[in-house]
């Protein structure tokens, strides 16, 4: 643990050296920056309705669609702030115009950049729970072609449920610049998980929500800790080609390894206070893939209008090995108080692996009419095949190929006024079995979806505007059997409107405002049989954000403030539990100032600002506790 500390520490030093310059992360802020209500994040900060996991009611990530620097990549690891700065969810009005665009929503992150000048931005702060934080990013110019964007990160924090890992990690990031319009960017970034406890989980069935249980306090044994890594690296290179041809390419590889991993889950409440708790242990299990596109378009003009045509090849091999997890039975326990039993001896099971390889190509159009609209047309052919070896069964393999189109209209009705449509098809991963089905961990199989939206977009001044929308998505919806087996058992659609509004509505004030009203429906012969109910599980009818700075009369601050409020959810698929609504208050103060010369930023943070308790579902009857009131005190410094 100090080690980790000790080598942040000394970047921090080795690279402080850089004299005074332009500020790079103390001008953070995702409020001032984010397009729309729908989903943003710079650092540690967020915005908006949505997010990489959430978007109407569905996950990009999950899905499988995620975008670094607009191109397709495959990604099980999770990504480090050090590599990327920032992220945005394409759906609605900003999935026009996008490449290729996918029904549950886009999350297109972008790489940290280096300029032409020397930074040295370092973070240092508590909280949110405890335990500290030192984030260390430098851009630095080495040749009048060529430059680097390095970063190194330690934090030891606590979360709701008592947890308490340490996380250190790294990312480099270098461009070079061979020839005019023309780049070259290899990257890489490692994440490293340590003393991780297992997340608990609270399993309650049908017959009501779980007690509250205390936050901040780790319910399960010591020796129940996760250890992990995350690696992603690889090369992306675009610019001209002969013939008026652009030319953009990545090739991307990404590694997410659980050395040791545990699940502990509690059931069975009692009015005593007491719960059956049963611990699952894994052997060491991983997915990688190796994943990339390349892209060429061409342009032609003719007086206001430009006509863009793009070819394209994506492909990605993903293999994963899970199962082989051993659970054992601990009797009744006290919630609260701390579990000291023996850990048990652990003899693994031969696991299962998962190999799935997809190509796709397509072409696709985008046309645009200056102050008249646009016009974005894709087809793609997909093949995609999955293997799965499971111990003391045949090898089974599906194969499906299939055609995936988009279409999408935009039309300025006036300068302040435009209208837009659009409709996508789309082929997308299902993510894997819960903690608490028999079948816990198996990868589930890819499934077809369609979507279509349309909405207006209304510029009210030159800093307010005001986006609102219709949708429907569809898919195939998975849930447990009669034998607790985590598996297609139906069809859901999401249909509703969205809206956004985002500017300054006074002087000296802006907003991201939003709101999601949603009908969420499960259909198929389980519904009729009335083996589950019609609201699908943990999906909510309404959704509402309000985020936002005011700036004071002193020089350099500003007040933050956020409301996230949820309506009730259904908690389990027989649809017998409700999750109460909810709203969570924020609040805090930003003090940009200049400590001799250098620019810095002071950032003090109240989240869950009542102390409001919520549960969050993972999956049918079975739910973690929400973050209890936090602080947080964090200083940047560019120097």
């Amino acid at each position: 643990m100090g080690s980790g500390w000790g080598r942040v520490a000394v970047l921090a030093a080795g690279l402080a050296w850089a004299g005074p310059v332009a500020a790079q992360r103390v001008n953070d802020n995702t409020v001032a920056t984010a397009e729309d209500a729908f989903g943003a994040s710079i650092g540690t900060e967020k915005v908006g309705l949505y997010s990489a996991s959430d978007v109407r009611g569905f996950s990009p990530v999950t899905a499988g669609n995620i975008r670094l620097e607009g191109l397709y990549v495959d990604r099980p690891a999770s990504f480090t702030d050090r590599l990327v700065e920032s992220n945005t969810v394409r759906v609605g009005l900003a999935s026009q115009n996008y490449l290729f665009p996918a029904p549950t929503g886009i999350v297109d992150y972008k790489l940290r950049r280096a300029g032409p000048e020397r930074i040295v931005s370092v973070l240092a702060g508590y909280g949110p729970m405890g335990g500290g934080r030192v984030e260390v990013d430098a851009q630095l110019p080495l040749a009048a072609n060529l430059s680097l964007a390095a970063g190194a990160a330690i934090f030891e924090h606590e979360y709701a449920s008592g947890v308490d890992p340490l996380a250190v990690s790294y990312g480099l990031v270098a461009r070079w610049r061979p020839a005019p319009g023309a780049e070259i960017i290899p990257f890489w970034s490692r994440i490293d998980d340590y003393d991780r406890e297992a997340v608990p989980l609270y399993v309650a069935g049908s017959t009501g929500l779980p007690p509250h249980v205390s936050r901040r306090t780790y319910p399960g044994p010591v020796w129940a800790d996760q250890r992990n890594t995350s690696n992603n690296y690889g090369i992306l290179a675009r610019g001209p080609a002969p013939g008026g041809v652009q030319v953009a390419a990545i090739l991307f590889r990404s590694e997410n390894r659980l050395l040791t991993n545990y699940a502990s889950v509690f059931s069975d409440f009692q009015p005593d206070g007491t719960a059956r708790l049963r611990i699952n242990r894994d052997p060491s299990q991983g997915t990688d893939s190796t994943s990339g596109e390349l892209r060429a378009s061409r342009t032609f003009a003719e007086g206001d209008r430009r006509h863009t045509v793009y070819a394209s090849l994506r492909g990605r091999r993903r293999e994963a090995t899970y199962g082989g997890g051993v659970a054992t039975e601990f009797g009744r326990v006290t919630l609260g108080v701390p579990i000291t039993v023996a850990q048990p001896a652990f003899a693994p099971r031969a696991g299962s692996v998962d190999r799935v390889d997809q190509w796709t190509g397509g072409i696709a159009y985008d046309g645009r009419w200056r102050n008249r609209g646009s016009l974005n047309l894709g087809l793609q052919r997909t093949d995609y095949r999955k293997r799965v070896a499971r111990p003391g069964v045949a090898v089974s393999e599906t194969h499906d190929p299939t055609w995936l189109y988009n279409g999408a209209l935009a039309v300025d009705l006036r300068r302040d006024l435009a209208a837009y449509g659009s409709i996508t098809r789309g082929l997308e991963e299902s993510g894997v079995a819960p903690d608490s089905a028999a079948n816990r961990g198996e990868a589930l199989p890819a499934i077809l979806t369609d979507q279509w939206d349309a909405g207006v977009r209304w510029v009210i001044a030159k800093d307010l505007r005001v986006v609102a929308g219709l949708f429907q998505v569809e898919k195939p919806y998975f849930s447990f059997d009669d034998l607790n087996v985590f598996r297609e058992q139906g069809h859901v659609r999401h249909r509703g409107a969205e809206f956004s509004l985002t500017g300054q509505p006074v002087k000296g004030l802006t907003i991201v405002a939003g709101a999601v009203l949603m009908s969420p429906r499960v259909s198929g012969d389980p519904v009729d049989e009335g083996r589950i109910g019609r609201k699908p599980v943990g999906q909510t009818r309404r959704l509402l954000t309000l985020s936002g700075t005011y700036a004071l009369p002193a020089p350099g601050m500003s007040l933050t403030f956020a409301a996230n409020h949820h309506g009730d959810r259904t908690g389990d698929q027989a649809n017998r539990v409700k999750v109460p609504a909810r709203t969570i208050f924020d609040a805090g103060v930003r003090y940009r100032f200049e400590a001799g010369g250098t620019p810095a930023l002071l950032r003090f943070q109240v989240t869950n600002l009542a102390n409001t308790f919520d549960w969050k579902v993972v999956s049918s009857g079975a739910y973690e506790a929400n973050q209890p009131r936090t602080f947080s005190l964090f200083l940047t410094m560019d120097f």
